[in-house]
């Protein structure tokens, strides 16, 4: 039992990026239905997990509420309340995640979930703002990101075969191509959020794919970004040397300032004439004075 916590616990902080998505939107999962849980277990309140989680994880298509919340366009990639929901996007994922890791490795397979959840989370504001039958809402899933790296994948490897449920070969293009105009029939339906967001993402992967193959790599900026923040948040501070006494100690050490003698500048115009000199004459035509001089510089050099 032991050795099956400790290969999870590997798997989740050193795997590979697919497995961290997948052990973070499990874990953001079982999270939330544990707490609704004992929640509604002790208070009879079964609204209570649901509303916070929807309130402080779910992207608002308010544009002021994300300006509040700005953290929801990337808490929501990894939020799902039902069961059903999170399945689907998990079985996605791992099979496209895979494919597309093997190709293109995992640093641009992370890259496309991350960007494809940002691209389909704005879509989805964009057009619930604008679209005169869409109200007001708010969205969770990791479908945009998952349906990104589909996309990718099949613009990349179009006609690599896929078997459907493990009886239907298809080619990976048709795939890809029968979500996408499944999400654009249902734009007007009763889940039109998660079909808008799919579009966002499959959005994003044609162009990250393009772009790649004109030797833009997208997937650079993204990892800029997170050494940016590990290096702000886990940087070791560097220890002043404290001045005075210690105390406390086995024996008193006093910490001293050490003083370097600052260099004294080359006289440039003296510098010149013995380099003339040695070019014209050769270095056997300097004085001694010359040579010490010369020696002196480069020794400070």
């Amino acid at each position: 039992m032991s050795s099956l916590f400790e290969r999870a616990k590997q798997d989740a902080f050193k795997g590979d990026y697919l497995t961290r998505l997948l052990y973070l939107n499990i874990s953001v999962f079982l999270l939330f239905a544990l707490s609704n849980a004992f929640t509604s277990l002790f208070t009879g309140n079964f609204g209570l997990i649901p509303n916070l989680a929807d309130d402080l994880l779910a992207l608002p298509s308010d544009p002021l509420r994300l300006l509040l919340r700005p953290w929801t366009l990337l808490t929501y990639m990894f939020t799902h309340f039902g069961f059903r929901h999170i399945l689907f996007n998990m079985i996605v994922l791992y099979f496209s995640g895979k494919i597309l890791m093997e190709y293109l490795g995992e640093k641009r397979m992370l890259a496309l979930y991350i960007y494809g959840g940002i691209g389909g989370g704005l879509l989805y504001i964009i057009l619930y703002n604008i679209s005169p039958i869409l109200g007001q809402g708010s969205m969770v899933g990791a479908s945009a990101g998952c349906i990104s790296v589909l996309v990718a994948g099949a613009l990349y490897m179009p006609q690599m075969p896929v078997r459907l449920w493990g009886i239907f070969e298809i080619k990976y293009w048709m795939l890809a191509a029968g979500i996408v105009t499944l999400d654009v029939l249902n734009l007007t339906g009763s889940n039109a959020g998660g079909h808008i967001a799919h579009l966002g993402g499959a959005i994003v992967a044609f162009f990250f794919i393009r772009s790649m193959r004109q030797g833009h790599e997208w997937n650079v900026y993204l990892f800029q970004i997170i050494d940016a923040v590990r290096n702000m948040l886990f940087r070791p501070k560097s220890k002043k040397k404290r001045r005075g006494f210690s105390f406390g100690e086995s024996s008193y050490v006093k910490y001293e300032e050490v003083k370097t003698p600052k260099k004294e500048a080359p006289n440039t115009a003296k510098m010149d004439a013995i380099l003339d000199k040695i070019k014209e004459k050769g270095y056997d035509s300097l004085s001694k004075e010359e040579k010490a001089y010369l020696f002196k510089i480069s020794n400070e050099e």
